[in-house]
């Protein structure tokens, strides 16, 4: 290889761990893996990431259409990875996910597990800044873990939560949902 080549080659895979913003030269890990929702059943990150064949069987069984590819713009190691965009679909928990998984990426499970909690932004929540009377993530919430205070505003009991996303796919607030599933608490499966 002459030097040139490999000079290419080498700015090539470099701009590459810089785009994905995994890595920087001091060798931390900057890349949070906490942004991306996995289905029930997922496998520790790392692990999850080696052992996924990107295969998208998960993806033709999920009768909710909540799984999505992980885009290569997001990051480069997750890409064409399932993930869960409870705004575009939540979770319906019906564990068919891990059924179909060929790799063991995602296990065959038979309970419900934890993937997430939902988090009310009180400054775009209507019951929080209008006072209107809409209380649809409580509606939606197959757990019963969103709670009514005195005042009639909703809360989010922690504890009861999965993180199905079912309140945030269908928050009538326009643009981002006034309620939203994050990675906290997500239980995922050892090796």
């Amino acid at each position: 290889m002459k030097r040139r080549e490999f000079l290419k080659n080498f700015l090539f895979i470099s701009s590459i761990f810089l785009v994905s913003g995994r890595y920087k030269f001091k060798g931390k890990n900057t890349y949070s893996k906490k942004s991306i929702i996995r289905p029930p059943g997922a496998i520790e990150e790392d692990e999850f990431i080696y052992k996924c064949i990107r295969c998208g069987e998960c993806f033709k069984v999920c009768p909710s259409n909540c799984l999505f590819s992980v885009p290569i713009n997001k990051d480069i190691f997750s890409f064409g990875t399932p993930e869960i965009i409870p705004r575009k679909g939540g979770c319906i928990m019906c564990l068919a996910c891990g059924d179909v998984c060929p790799s063991q990426a995602i296990k065959k499970i038979d309970e419900k597990l934890k993937i997430g909690t939902a988090e009310i932004d009180k400054k775009r929540c209507l019951v929080w800044t209008e006072e209107k009377d809409c209380f649809v993530c409580l509606e939606y919430c197959p757990e019963g873990a969103i709670f009514l205070d005195f005042k009639r505003r909703p809360y989010v009991n922690y504890e009861k939560c999965i993180g199905c996303g079912l309140c945030e796919e269908n928050c009538p607030v326009i643009g981002e949902s006034a309620i939203s599933i994050s990675t906290k608490g997500a239980v995922r499966l050892k090796i």
